[in-house]
């Protein structure tokens, strides 16, 4: 039995949350295989800052540290468990239209003045917290070294994978190469635990779930929900583009795809979410 879990890249820059997140790791693993996902907006925003180089080169830099640290720390603190990285190359197509419309949060988040004065350097986007740097964000479409992910949780490991949603790969003149982009580590998430046969999806993020008119009067989080209910609140506006969006779509195609249960919810709670508690609980 395989869980996927997907975690906030601000996940390892807080010790609560990592706290929280192993526990909920260590509950996991007790009952079958664990893949982990992590996010690296803030990461590779801040990388992104100081180079300035391809983003797709800039997300296997932190797949690898961010990876390498989280699997360090699980092997400190679960007893008797292996955990093993895996740098992920993803196959985006340069066709998707997301190489023309930038929508991906990453990096620090600005005030209506600095964006101003950054306005000519980045795509800025308004969020609800704030001004943020958005980039080409292209769907997953497969997986290349999806054998290795495989025969390291064959053989009992605890894998973290897909980190930043992977390292995006296009196909150009007979051969692959880095793509400028950053792919959403949801939609990967997803990915992995439809090739995978996973039984559950749990998406662990800064909010306790999917919320209606979220940031507004009246404001209500979904308790339970179904892909159709979900899919229709999304194209209704209900969820933030880059946001909650891609996190209930993924939710949504998960549990489509394979007739599993998807949960999102609060990283600091994250043992409660993995009990399928306190979260929006997505079912067939």
């Amino acid at each position: 039995m395989l869980n996927v879990l997907s975690i906030g890249g601000n996940a390892l820059n807080n010790s609560k949350n990592l706290d929280s997140l192993l526990e909920a790791i260590a509950f996991l693993a007790k009952k079958g295989n664990l893949l982990i996902v992590h996010g690296n907006g803030p990461q590779v925003g801040r990388l992104s800052d100081l180079e300035g180089t391809n983003l797709g080169i800039l997300t296997a830099q932190t797949e690898a540290e961010m990876g390498l640290f989280l699997g360090q720390e699980i092997s400190k603190r679960i007893p008797k468990a292996k955990a093993e990285v895996v740098l992920t190359r993803v196959l985006v197509d340069r066709a998707d239209p997301a190489f023309k419309e930038p929508s991906k949060p990453i990096g620090r988040f600005y005030s209506r003045a600095q964006a101003a004065r950054l306005a000519g350097r980045f795509t800025l986007k308004r969020l609800v917290h704030g001004y943020r740097r958005v980039v080409a964000s292209p769907r997953p479409k497969r997986i290349l070294n999806l054998s290795a992910i495989e025969d390291l949780l064959g053989r009992g490991y605890i894998v973290i994978a897909g980190g930043g949603g992977g390292i995006p790969i296009a196909y150009r003149k007979k051969w692959y190469e880095f793509a400028d982009a950053v792919i959403d580590k949801d939609y990967t998430s997803a990915l992995l635990a439809i090739k995978l046969g996973a039984k559950s999806l749990f998406i662990l993020t800064n909010i306790d779930g999917a919320y209606i008119n979220f940031g507004k009067r009246g404001a209500a989080r979904l308790e339970r929900a179904k892909p159709k209910e979900l899919l229709k609140y999304l194209a209704a506006g209900e969820f933030e583009q880059g946001s909650m969006g891609p996190k209930v779509e993924a939710c949504a195609d998960f549990v489509r795809a394979t007739g599993g249960v998807a949960a999102i919810g609060s990283l600091r709670d994250a043992r409660v979410v993995v009990a399928l508690k306190g979260c929006t609980l997505i079912s067939p």
